[in-house]
């Protein structure tokens, strides 16, 4: 295992600067992590800890069908979908019409002129399997569209996912057991049995801007895989504070702090080409649900 202690090469001004955006190598200061390896901050805090070709070839197999099918069209994924400063109110983002403009996200206009409540982010390929805490449009915990309607496909998927759970556990002990001394307070109904995670983020060549993740327990850290078809260069995770970039590829795991502004390069396909980026974690909000009982009486209460 290599051993790399890093420094800072951005400020505040200039983290905050490329927040939103799309970055490219230059920002790239160390060599670029291929081969097992492990980082830390000047602080002597772990940043990330690299894992090469560790996934057995027979659970990726089994589980890529549906975290490939899992990799729907959204456009909820905010300031990781990239900035919108090239557009204008009046103009189309994935063929909506754009009302107003609010950061990394728009309100397009419904059919009768009038401004839709609902914001949106550019539509990029990005599912979630697993379980959702409750938010203000579905204000109760739940297993995700795709786990309930798939459950049978998604249930193939866990033996990868229970792997990379005990492999967070095997290489970053001390993160491991913070994040499931906090899962196991969650409600067994919520939890991804046999690991130390609620949900996963399934990707598919999805070139995310500088963003930092927000919902997932903050001193827990993301587990972060992936895997491939066909040939393609580039879209390495970059963390740019401190110039560090991670080369993520078939059965690699990358354990990462993903509180840190954290991004992609571009990525370069050649074909018809398929990086499916995988990332498991905790959602903080998750402590807050009862039973799949007491849920779903919320469900039926706000129909």
């Amino acid at each position: 295992m290599n051993i790399i202690n890093v420094k800072t090469k951005l400020d505040k001004g200039g983290i905050k600067a490329i927040t939103g955006k799309f970055i490219d190598e230059s920002y790239i200061k160390y060599p670029l992590i291929s081969e097992n390896t492990t980082v830390y901050n000047e602080h002597g805090e772990l940043l990330l800890v690299f894992l090469k070709n560790i996934v057995p070839f027979k659970l990726a197999k089994q589980a890529y069908p549906f975290l490939r099918k899992a990799s729907i069209p959204s456009g909820n994924r905010g300031m990781a979908a990239g900035d919108l400063s090239d557009y204008k109110v009046g103009g189309k983002i994935d063929g909506l019409t754009v009302g107003k403009i609010d950061n990394n996200r728009f309100y397009p206009l419904k059919k009768d002129g009038t401004l839709s409540n609902s914001p949106k982010s550019k539509q990029v390929a990005s599912g979630i399997i697993g379980y959702m805490d409750r938010y203000a449009r579905m204000p109760y915990c739940r297993a995700t569209a795709l786990t309930y309607e798939f459950f049978d496909e998604y249930k193939k998927t866990l033996p990868y996912i229970r792997y990379i759970s005990a492999m967070f556990e095997k290489y970053v002990p001390e993160k491991y057991e913070i994040q499931k001394e906090y899962w196991e307070k969650i409600n067994k109904d919520f939890r991804i049995d046999k690991t130390a995670f609620t949900t996963v983020t399934v990707n598919k060549n999805f070139r995310t801007s500088c963003h930092f993740d927000k919902g997932d327990y903050k001193n827990g850290f993301g587990n972060l895989s992936v895997l491939e078809s066909g040939s393609y260069s580039g879209a390495y995770t970059v963390i740019p504070k401190y110039g560090i970039a991670v080369d993520v590829r078939n059965c690699d795991i990358c354990f990462f702090n993903v509180h840190e502004l954290h991004g992609n390069t571009e990525l370069i396909t050649k074909g018809l080409a398929e990086r499916v980026s995988v990332v498991c974690y905790t959602r903080s909000k998750m402590i807050k649900c009862g039973s799949a009982e007491e849920e779903l009486m919320l469900a039926l209460e706000k129909k």
